[in-house]
């Protein structure tokens, strides 16, 4: 063996040590092994072959990396530009070793490929047979006629103020709280169990909406802050929180947080006949009393995505005010996530402990401190990202000279 001939013969007499080093197994195992061998040997019932169990391996763990909002932003971002920073296209070894540089990227390929598959990513063959990593053409239209028409609101001047929610734990169990600087390592999770608190907001360019905000302890102890708000206290918070304390024709800007998203479900093939006819009047689809029920259930499928109406949109418009709905997968275009972060890292670096009554204080401090500059400078940064997204929807990959030579590995199908 190497490592004799170069330290020396070590046990000469112990086989079972020497025969467990060469192997790079434990003498246990030998002596299972062994043990087997004898019981196999003295058996009455012998077979032309006896099968020994192998010594087992160390199974490889995986290392699971979720990305958060914060990062999911940057990795967007990064497709989106990647062309034009680095004039080439992206490919999966390519961003992943930018995410690495920009996030600390710690997964490996295989998730980064969910994570894409996910976030609404696929593989376009181009005419030389390579392959460019792009949105889907769905998760690019809903992103421009929002972009689009958020843009028409301001160029109204109508005042836009952003709604968002967040939850943090008296023990800073967040996914992670990091500066906004480029290069500065996120903080360490604390695992212990704590308190948690479920904060709602909304503000604009001009701050947060006066009044509006509702700090709460949470029911839940999930960081997930959807568990900890239903439809009912989310319409409670709209209805005396935030919308007596909006100037006239304000438009509300709202994620899809599943009970921001709930909407009014249609009648099914399992609804009666009568329950079909009212929603059909209801939303004006023609349609006559001698339909039988399979021929009015038709009428409910071809509409249903069309007329399809949301609970908190309802609520909004019928006070005098207009809604939109942030595309799914595009936190960064909220400026409220970055006002979040904030409030977190300041958290992050207090000694909370337990003290529920602490950190309610702390939260509220930050919150009022908070202030107008700070928000307007927020919401700039994310203009500048929306000015970045709609230059790129006329974009024509053959105007740039672009390196499409990429890795074989690289260049797989992102479909079922």
């Amino acid at each position: 063996m190497k490592y004799e001939a170069e330290n020396g013969v070590e046990k000469l007499t112990d086989a079972r040590w020497r025969t467990a080093q060469a192997v790079g197994t434990s003498e246990s195992t030998i002596t299972r092994i062994l043990r087997e061998e004898r019981q196999a040997s003295t058996s009455k019932d012998k077979t032309p072959e006896t099968n020994f169990k192998s010594p087992s391996r160390p199974k490889r763990g995986r290392t699971k990396c979720k990305l958060d909002d914060f990062d999911m932003g940057v990795l967007r971002r990064t497709i989106t530009t990647f062309h034009t920073e680095f004039n080439e296209v992206p490919t999966l070894r390519k961003v992943k070793q930018v995410l690495i540089e920009r996030i600390g990227y710690s997964g490996c390929l295989e998730t980064l490929r969910t994570i894409l598959k996910e976030s609404g990513y696929e593989w376009l063959k181009m005419d030389d047979n390579s392959k460019v990593l792009v949105e889907k053409h769905d998760v690019q239209m809903l992103r421009f006629q929002y972009l689009t028409q958020l843009k028409k609101y301001r160029d109204e001047g109508r005042y836009i103020v952003f709604t968002g929610e967040t939850y943090v734990h008296t023990t800073n169990t967040q996914n992670v709280w990091r500066k906004l600087e480029k290069g500065v390592l996120p903080l360490q999770k604390n695992t212990s169990k704590g308190i948690g608190i479920t904060i709602v907001h909304a503000g604009g360019c001009q701050g947060f909406v006066p009044n509006a905000g509702l700090v709460s302890k949470a029911n839940a102890t999930s960081v997930d802050y959807h568990d900890n708000m239903n439809l009912e206290d989310y319409k409670n918070w709209l209805t005396t929180k935030l919308l007596p304390n909006l100037p006239k024709y304000a438009v509300i800007v709202a994620d899809s947080a599943s009970y921001n998203a709930l909407s009014e479900k249609a009648p099914n093939f399992n609804s009666n006949k009568n329950a079909m006819q009212t929603w059909l009047a209801a939303k004006h689809v023609p349609f006559n009393d001698t339909m039988k029920k399979i021929e009015l259930y038709d009428l409910i499928l071809k509409n249903k995505d069309r007329l399809k109406s949301f609970v908190i949109d309802e609520l909004i418009r019928s006070k005098g005010f207009e809604t939109l709905r942030i595309p799914a997968h595009h936190p960064e275009l909220n400026p409220i996530k970055t006002i979040w972060e904030i409030l977190k890292n300041y958290l992050a670096n207090k000694d909370l402990a337990k003290d529920f009554i602490l950190i309610m204080s702390l939260i509220n401090e930050r919150l009022e401190k908070i202030d107008s500059t700070m928000w307007s400078n927020t919401c700039r940064h994310v203009e500048e990202i929306e000015k970045q997204y709609l230059q790129y929807f006329d974009m024509d990959l053959n105007e740039f000279n672009i390196n499409y030579e990429s890795d074989e590995s690289d260049s797989f199908e992102m479909s079922e």
